[in-house]
């Protein structure tokens, strides 16, 4: 009895610790924006249903670094700020075959303008993947092609570093970013993340990040940007299925870009300094 007694918080703990399997992921989140002048509000609603389950890594929310899943997405924006209101939709598949090739196409209408992507894959080992897509929207002067190449190099356990480089067919517009996960045992966790874009005739930028794991369902996480701008936030699982999240950034930016955090400018034109803090709550709902 003893002994059986002994091993229960064990028990508990491999039972805390087991990895959840999971086939759709859907977010919605509530942004108030405070602009120097106006106040503006930004909704975002998006899900994803993967055919084949999907098992976390050890925090609910984390996922091996490249996908292999064929699935279904779908995402909403809506954004309202002062006589500027718009809202933009996408829609999106994968197909992943047997034999490694990857389809995949996306219709999207952001700001009444129409995008639409087709891509072809080749999945050329587990940890690999290139993918060539091709992208026709009315607000590109001409169509674009892009390449992209994804690789994940296994550590021990579960850990990981994952790198990702997208590509024009000209070299003009290209964006890298990396990935490092770690299991720091005791049921804690961390991630960390950088991210450079380059494009002609534009500003280069880059951003990094890092997420702490209190437990698999706990986080704790910080952006910061060239721009000297700032991310907090934290999110918590209540059940194996629904996380909240909260956080607060700072955003500047002095042209038509406002590349951090996912901002986009709506109504900004050439030469306008905005700044903006931007209070977010949401929800992740995995089944």
């Amino acid at each position: 009895m003893r002994f059986k007694l002994a091993a229960l918080p064990l028990m508990l703990v491999a039972a805390t610790s087991a990895a959840e399997n999971y086939n759709s992921i859907t977010s919605a989140g509530y942004s108030n924006l405070d602009f120097d002048e106006n106040d503006g509000n930004q909704v975002i609603a998006e899900t994803t249903y993967y055919f084949d389950s999907k098992e976390s890594l050890g925090p609910l929310n984390e996922f091996e670094y490249i996908n292999k899943a064929s699935n279904l997405s779908g995402a909403f924006n809506h954004f309202d700020q002062a006589s500027t209101d718009e809202d933009s939709f996408a829609v999106a598949g994968e197909y992943f075959t047997n034999f490694g090739l990857v389809l995949g196409a996306s219709l999207a209408n952001i700001d009444d303008e129409d995008i639409n992507t087709a891509s072809l894959g080749y999945l050329v080992v587990p940890n690999f993947l290139v993918k060539l897509s091709y992208v026709d929207g009315d607000e590109f002067s001409e169509d674009d092609a892009y390449a992209e190449f994804r690789y994940s190099h296994q550590l021990s356990g579960s850990d990981y570093v994952g790198f990702d480089l997208i590509t024009d067919d000209d070299f003009e517009k290209s964006v890298f970013s990396s990935k490092y996960y770690a299991d720091l045992g005791g049921d804690q966790y961390l991630t960390a993340e950088f991210s450079y874009s380059d494009y002609e005739n534009s500003d280069s930028y880059w951003q990094i990040g890092a997420d702490y794991f209190l437990n698999q369902r706990t986080s704790l996480g910080a952006k910061f940007d060239e721009n000297e701008d700032v991310k907090v936030g934290f999110s918590h699982f209540v059940s194996r299925n629904v996380a909240v999240e909260a956080s607060y950034s700072t955003i500047h930016d002095d042209g038509l870009n406002i590349r951090s955090f996912g901002l986009n400018t709506y109504g900004a034109g050439n030469n306008i300094d905005i700044d903006v803090d931007k209070f977010e709550l949401g929800f992740t709902v995995q089944l």
